[in-house]
C-alpha cells in the first residue's frame, strides 16, 4: 500500500527529522517510575516550564505527579540530545486540540507523544506526527467495547475463547485506538466508533483512516500492560527502549549547558 503523508500538524509539510544516529526510524523509550528516588523532586521540577510544575504540584497523589514529571522530562532529553539543544531551553506548545508539540527550538519534523499508566511512561518520537498509548491490563465490563467500539472491533474482542484474552484484546484495540487519536492530535472530537482498528483479526499493520494511511503497532513491554503506537510509515523499531530513572536525572541535572526556564 502506497504511503500517504498528510499535512504536518504544524507546519503543512512532513519532513525528514535528523533523528538520533541519523536514523528516521520511529522509536519508542520507557521508564519505570516505581524506580524513581524521591528526594529528587524538587530539583527536577525545576527543570520542567514554571507552567507545568504548578500543574504536576497540584495532584494530590505523588505517582501521578512522578508520572507527570518524568514524562515531560523523557521527551526534553530526546529533543536535547537529538537537535543538540539544552534540556530547559526547550519550550512545548500545544494545538487547538491540546496535543502537545515542540515549540522552541522551532523543528516542524521533530513529533513526540507520551503516555503513562501505573508504573510506566512512555515516549514515542519520529519525523512525522505519531501517537502512542499504554494502559495497565485489568478487569473492565465488556459492555463498554459496545458502546464506543466499531463492530469489527467488538467482533474480535467477544470471539476471544477466554475471559482473560477478551480483556487483553479489549486493551489491545483500546490502546491501538487510543495512540491513532493522539497521533492526530484531534482528541475526543474524533468518534471511537466510526473507525476500526481490526482487519482479519489483527489490531497491527496497515489502515486507512479518514483517507489517510497509518500503520500500527503493538509491543509487548510488560505482560501487565497493552502498548500500541500509530504513525505513518511501517520503518519502526522491533523493541522498546527502557531508560532508568537514574540515567534521565543524570542528564538533565548534570548538563552544565543547562540555563533557567523560559
Amino acid at each position: 500500500m502506497k504511503q500517504i503523508l498528510p499535512f504536518s500538524m504544524r507546519s503543512g509539510e512532513c519532513r525528514k527529522a535528523t533523528l538520533k544516529g541519523g536514523s528516521t526510524v520511529l522509536q519508542i523509550y520507557a521508564v519505570a517510575i516505581s524506580h524513581f528516588p524521591n528526594t529528587q523532586l524538587l530539583p527536577l521540577l525545576s527543570c520542567v516550564s514554571r507552567e507545568k510544575s504548578e500543574k504536576l504540584s497540584r495532584f494530590h497523589h505523588q505517582e501521578d505527579l512522578i508520572r507527570g514529571l518524568i514524562g515531560d522530562l523523557l521527551v526534553r532529553k530526546m529533543i536535547s540530545e537529538t537537535l543538540a539543544v539544552p534540556v530547559k531551553r526547550i519550550v512545548f506548545g500545544t494545538n487547538s486540540y491540546g496535543k502537545p508539540y515542540l515549540a522552541i527550538p522551532d523543528n516542524s519534523s521533530f513529533h513526540y507523544n507520551v503516555s503513562h499508566s501505573g508504573d510506566w511512561v512512555v515516549c514515542a518520537i519520529d519525523d512525522c506526527p505519531v501517537g502512542i498509548d499504554i494502559e495497565k491490563i485489568q478487569p473492565v465490563q465488556l459492555e463498554i467495547s459496545r458502546r464506543f467500539f466499531a463492530r469489527e472491533e467488538v467482533e474480535f474482542i467477544e470471539k476471544a475463547p477466554s475471559d482473560e484474552q477478551r480483556q487483553e484484546r479489549f486493551f489491545a484495540v483500546w490502546t491501538a485506538k487510543e495512540s491513532y487519536i493522539k497521533a492526530i492530535g484531534q482528541g475526543l472530537s474524533h468518534s471511537l466508533n466510526n473507525f476500526s482498528t481490526v482487519r482479519e483479526g489483527n489490531v497491527e499493520g496497515w489502515r486507512v483512516f479518514d483517507h489517510w494511511n497509518w500503520y500500527l503497532k503493538a509491543y509487548n513491554l510488560d505482560d501487565r500492560y497493552a502498548l500500541a503506537v500509530c504513525g505513518q510509515k511501517s520503518q519502526v523499531c522491533e523493541t522498546v527502549r527502557v531508560i532508568s530513572p537514574d540515567d534521565i536525572i543524570r542528564y538533565v541535572l548534570g548538563d552544565p549547558r543547562q540555563q533557567n526556564v523560559h
